[in-house]
């Protein structure tokens, strides 16, 4: 793939792909367990962003410690791990609901300093293709497949959170590289699911239906319909959400990062990941302003993905 538009256009979706992640993130928090049909309507209050977040920022500040140039997995994946013993004692991190999956992954790496044993095996949860973001803005091609898999390995294990971080971390710098957000890249992705990035999951099998949902015309994400059908606590489901509410909506940033929050299910991670799509593919000027306006350290999200794009300029 190769870049179709100009480096300021490039930069700016860059830059809004991370800020829009934030921005669903925050909006999704306060819906994050409402099991009711209140779900779809209770007004919600911006308040803070989550773990989400929290470890995106980590990982990116990894990314910088590592550096330019080719991608040295063992480098990489010690300045990973090293981030999240720090993001797991950070005295933040208890007030943005961390994932048990994402502590487990930290602590085991502070005791072995292996990242290749420290990832829960038996865990899907989509706390690793939550935080794909960093990983988009920095790589491309086999070094970005090869960076997602070994995030996502320090703390989820398991093959659909490895394939749902690969798939997401792709699709992202695609609609970057490609200037285009449309069904028929979610179909690459699934290509390269069912072909190289193969890990034994069935993270395609999430996104051959979040194209047929979209498909579909309807006004609220069915999330029985995204297999595994949990609402996007796994991480299949989170990523397939995302990609269904992004594709039926793809022109408003702002309705499909909130039907992706109105979900019973995982709402912040669904909608950040949707968020990070149309980010990508919209820009900045796309974000709704009240959501930028008062968003947690904006300044600083911003800054962080500028460096990371300069990594791979």
């Amino acid at each position: 793939m190769t870049r179709t538009d100009d480096s300021s256009t490039f930069a700016d979706r860059g830059r809004a792909a991370l800020l829009a992640h934030a921005c669903g993130d925050r909006f999704g928090a306060p819906l994050e367990f409402v099991q009711d049909a209140s779900v779809r309507t209770r007004p919600v209050h911006l308040g803070h962003w989550t773990d989400d977040t929290h470890m995106s920022l980590y990982l990116g500040e990894a990314i910088l410690e590592h550096g330019p140039g080719p991608l040295d997995p063992d480098r990489f994946g010690t300045r990973v791990g090293e981030a999240f013993v720090r993001w797991s004692h950070d005295p933040l991190t208890p007030s943005t609901a961390p994932g048990n999956t994402c502590l487990t992954g930290a602590a085991l790496f502070e005791r072995d300093r292996d990242w290749t044993a420290s990832g829960v095996r038996d865990s899907d949860g989509c706390g690793a293709v939550m935080r794909i973001v960093p990983l988009a803005l920095a790589y491309r091609g086999d070094d970005l497949i090869e960076a997602a898999r070994i995030s996502a390995l320090l703390t989820h294990a398991h093959p659909n959170a490895v394939e749902a971080a690969i798939a997401g971390a792709w699709l992202v710098r695609a609609i970057l590289e490609t200037d285009r957000w449309d069904a028929a890249l979610v179909d690459e992705a699934i290509r390269g699911l069912d072909g190289p990035w193969q890990q034994g999951g069935e993270v395609a099998a999430s996104l051959r239906a979040a194209i047929a949902w979209a498909q579909r015309g309807e006004d609220w994400l069915d999330e029985e319909a995204i297999p595994p059908g949990d609402g996007g606590w796994r991480s299949g489901s989170a990523l397939g959400l995302a990609v269904a509410a992004a594709l039926r909506w793809p022109a408003d940033l702002g309705v499909a990062v909130e039907k992706a929050a109105r979900i019973r299910g995982d709402s912040d991670s669904v909608a950040c990941l949707a968020g990070a799509l149309l980010g990508a593919s919209l820009g900045t000027a796309a974000i709704p302003a009240e959501w930028l306006d008062t968003l947690p350290q904006r300044e600083q999200i911003a800054g962080l993905a500028d460096r990371l794009l300069g990594l791979g300029a």
